[in-house]
């Protein structure tokens, strides 16, 4: 092909914004299929059927609208050969508008943006060998295909002995640009009033097109044109209007890599406007650093951003500090039924953000003592965290200190936690005995003039941020893509603070290796950390100031599903809910204060009777009625008649939230120790990129697990009968739970129940199968050390009891020397009988109820010494122990046998 060079702007300088680009949104049609490779072995592809594209001209200077055009494009033929380079389909949509448009002058700058790249960029030839995918220059951004330092070049021949022109294509993805809950392109479209099309207004049969795209393409190939444009239109829209969005609020005339990094560039352009230091507030700065330059062959610098050294020398912790939400299931199987509310705090995050006020980071100092912890002017907004020992009452229901394991935060009752001084203080209110191991507080800058007393953001590092985003949303209709993105924009602050604090790590596609995610530029271990222990306090406040016959199902981040009232609720709280609600009512300009009394919180869901199994793993038994929502004022949705978290369970994408949930339903109560499930899944970004694979599904076959995760210690339980739907009925175990009192016990039970389903996987379904892991875990716990060697997983105890008892009757040890006389009613048997091993095996295995045959006494009898301390001490063995004192060995010294009693148990008393 060959272009006129007067029909293209020249292109910006490195590094450098342009004045206009053309924005490209493709898309290919690909319908799944199998093909035998050079091996003889089976693999999915994706065969293309088509490429499309919508392209649209947008000018820095120009408000008017700026031409645009489409077309779609289709390979020759099926195979790998037959696909289109990058090069070749750009060029093709570039001299398509130039034919189309003659008066047209298109930009060099090239956005082509596609929604989910990892579907899209492997439909280019390029892909499939290893000096086209290098060329493209792809990077790994969210487990997406882009090339953020790179660009594509495309030379484009503009005639004979001519340097051809250069055009500089970036690839983006508009998922990266999506609101949180609206990362489809249908959802896309909704927010631009520019719907996705349909195949078919039924359903099932849309399902089969899309699985069917070469049968739909053929019988409806007007049909199929437009439905495949439009998908590439809407990328074009939508990449438009967030350049532009982009531009009309930080200044910055290009598309953002995502959607987060705007309000890190917002956040930083607020600061700068109001005369905060964007790096020092954040605590950092940036020194030069000196290195030797090989190309160069001398000493050079560059310069480099670096923590303060203050506060450089407390980010490890700080970082400890820093713990993510609270979440925990306080109740297993099916819950009672009732009305549950599922509360959730009203923008959670931004409310603790704006309670940060900025921090003069040269006060950072240690705090001294428990004193100073807890008897000083410290304050719940105060930037001050420690390290601290603590013991709550035992009347504690909900304990609020953190302790982190490897499977996430624990609550136990004593213990160790680091923490913010807000949960520290709330632990205090509550009774609990605290000790301070070490702490570090900073203090804020004061006020300098008295014009800053009404100046809060001279005092405040997120509030006026927090508030100038609350205040651009409510200027917009509810979903319409302003609202939505300003809404993002303050609720994925917090997250930024937080990048990179956790270790984190993706695969770099350019090095062939897995790297840590880089902090963000406002990314401080300091704010992260008040922000997560002052949501989780808040929780933990109301939580507790619930009346006791207020049940709590679970809690999840920032909410939680409860039996309690909105009357209850709205009374609930205090020190912390005061800070909250204040915080609150100034982001949304003092209108919580105005008429009915204020609430921290909102109703997401009521449902009727919930059913738990783990952390984030909740369904619904009976969804609520709309009549359950009368005294709400609200008119809830299907959707919010149900509670469904699926706890990692994959089901078919296809199934609305009602039918997931019912099948999930039927997924527990019908649940075997064996049951697997089948999830579809797509190829992973790695061996996609390393392998030139297309983005094709792959079953996983994993073993279904619905068990509880042991956060809590089980309390209460009993075996109870639940209606369901169509009149199906199922009986379940269900228990309420408490606290653990260390984070020891947690980790022990989590042990033992590993150790449980080594052999053999188990289902707790009934209170008969919990008593059976309670016995083996005593069994564990009590038998330590050489004890716990080869104890067998089912009935160990009585089994060494057996084993024990007879060893120590050959060699006439342990009080065994002598039985009683007609022991267990046998008139042939006096002190100095000599027991034969059939007689042996039957008393114990009929009167005892030892598990026994002949054969077990034999081999025991084997044994030339008896070990002590070897049986299992359990309320069993006890049992047994006594029993055959009593009818068989009168002088038996049971002491002789036992192990030493086990730490603790896991006993449950009965609902």
């Amino acid at each position: 092909m060959q272009f006129d060079k007067k029909r293209f702007r020249p292109p910006s300088r490195s590094n450098s914004s342009a004045d206009a680009y053309l924005i490209i949104g493709f898309d290919t049609e690909y319908q799944k299929e199998a093909v035998t490779n050079g091996h003889g072995e089976v693999e999915l592809r994706n065969r293309v059927l088509s490429y499309q594209y919508f392209c649209q001209i947008i000018d820095r200077n120009s408000e008017s609208g700026q031409p645009s055009w489409s077309g779609i494009i289709f390979p020759e033929g099926p195979e790998d050969k037959h696909r289109f380079s990058i090069d070749t389909f750009v060029k093709t949509a570039i001299a398509d508008g130039l034919q189309s448009i003659p008066d047209a002058i298109l930009p060099s700058d090239v956005y082509l943006v596609a929604h989910f790249t990892r579907a899209d960029v492997p439909g280019f030839s390029d892909f499939k060998d290893n000096d086209g995918r290098s060329a493209m220059n792809l990077e790994n951004v969210r487990n997406l295909f882009m090339n953020v330092r790179k660009p594509v070049k495309i030379n484009l021949a503009i005639g004979r002995g001519s340097k051809p022109l250069t055009l500089k294509v970036k690839i983006r993805d508009t998922v990266a640009l999506a609101p949180a809950g609206a990362t489809s392109l249908a959802k896309l479209g909704d927010i631009l009033n520019f719907k996705k099309l349909t195949l078919s207004d039924d359903p099932a049969e849309e399902l089969y097109f899309k699985k069917n795209m070469a049968e739909f393409m053929e019988a409806e190939p007007e049909k199929f044109r437009e439905y495949a444009i439009r998908d590439a239109e809407i990328c074009a829209r939508y990449t438009s209007r967030i350049i532009k969005l982009n531009h009309e609020k930080t200044g910055m005339f290009r598309l953002p890599i995502t959607l987060t990094s705007v309000g890190v560039d917002l956040i930083q352009s607020y600061w700068i406007a109001n005369k905060v230091d964007p790096l020092e507030v954040v605590g950092k700065e940036v020194v030069e650093e000196r290195y030797w330059s090989n190309k160069n062959k001398r000493y050079q610098t560059k310069e480099k951003l670096v923590s303060l050294k203050k506060l450089y020398w407390s980010e490890d912790f700080f970082t400890e500090c820093y713990h993510g939400g609270r979440n925990e299931q306080f109740w297993f199987g099916p819950a009672p039924k009732g009305l549950w509310y599922d509360y959730d705090l009203t923008s959670a995050y931004p409310s603790a953000m704006s309670l940060i006020r900025i921090p003069d980071w040269s006060t950072l100092r240690p705090i001294r003592n428990t004193q100073e912890l807890l008897d000083s002017s410290l304050m719940a907004h105060d930037l001050a965290f420690a390290n601290v020992d603590f013991e709550f009452p035992d009347d504690v229901r909900y304990p609020v200190l953190p302790v982190r394991t490897d499977s996430g935060l624990v609550f136990p009752r004593k213990g160790n936690s680091t923490t913010h001084i807000s949960e520290i203080m709330l632990a205090k209110e509550l009774g609990c005995k605290i000790h301070l191991v070490e702490g570090r507080r900073i203090d804020a800058l004061p006020l300098s003039t008295p014009s800053q007393m009404s100046k809060m953001m001279e005092l405040r590092v997120f509030e006026g941020f927090a508030r100038m985003c609350i205040e651009e949303r409510r200027k917009h209709p509810k979903k319409s893509l302003d609202n939505l993105f300003w809404k993002e924009l303050v609720n994925s602050t917090y997250g930024k603070t937080a990048q990179g604090l956790r270790e984190r790590r993706i695969y770099d596609l350019r090095d062939a290796e897995t790297k840590p995610l880089e902090p963000s530029k406002i990314t401080n271990p300091v704010y992260a950390a008040f922000i997560t222990a002052f949501c989780r306090g808040v929780l933990g406040e109301i939580m507790n100031a619930l009346p006791t016959d207020v049940s709590i199902f679970s809690v999840t981040t920032d909410g939680f599903l409860t039996t309690a009232s909105d009357e209850q609720m709205a009374e609930a709280g205090g020190h912390l809910t005061g800070y909250y609600l204040a915080a609150k009512s100034l982001l949304q300009g003092h209108q919580a204060m105005v008429g009915p009394p204020a609430r921290v919180y909102e109703i997401k869901h009521i449902v009727r009777q919930p059913l738990g199994w783990r952390t984030r793993g909740q369904a619904t038994i009976a969804p609520s009625r709309s009549k359950d929502w009368k005294e709400t004022n609200l008119e809830p949705n299907d959707d919010e008649k149900v509670v469904l978290a699926k706890g990692g369970i994959q089901l078919d994408r296809t199934l609305t939230k009602s039918e997931q949930n019912d099948e999930i339903v039927q997924l527990f109560f019908n649940r075997k120790p064996t049951d697997t499930l089948t999830a579809t899944l797509g190829a992973g970004i790695r061996e996609m990129y390393e392998q030139g694979l297309d983005f094709v599904d792959k079953s996983v076959t994993k073993r279904l697990s619905m068990e509880f995760d042991w956060k809590r210690r089980p309390a209460k339980a009993s075996d109870v009968p639940v209606a369901f739907k169509d009149g199906v009925e199922f009986e379940h175990l269900a228990f309420s739970t408490k606290a653990w009192d260390t984070a020891d016990q947690f980790y022990r039970v989590r042990e033992v129940w590993a150790q449980y389903n080594k052999s053999k996987f188990h289902c707790l379904k009934s209170l008969a199968d919990y008593t059976e892991f309670a016995k083996f875990f005593e069994a564990s716990l009590a038998a330590s050390g050489e004890a716990g060697a080869y104890l067998a997983t089912v009935d160990g105890p009585l089994k060494r009891l057996r084993r024990d008892l007879v060893i120590a009757h050959k060699l006439r040890k342990a009080g065994t020397h002598q039985l009683k006389p007609h022991a267990c009613g046998r008139k042939n048997i006096f002190p100095t009988y000599k027991l034969r091993a059939k007689d042996f095996a039957e008393m114990l295995s009929e009167e005892f109820g030892v598990p026994c045959h002949k054969t077990d006494v034999d081999n025991a009898r084997k044994n030339a010494v008896f070990k002590p301390y070897q049986v299992p001490r359990t309320g069993e063995t006890l049992a047994v122990f006594g029993k055959i004192k009593r009818e068989m060995f009168p002088y038996l010294e049971i002491e002789q046998f036992l192990t030493k009693k086990a730490e603790f148990n896991i006993d449950i008393g009965s609902l």
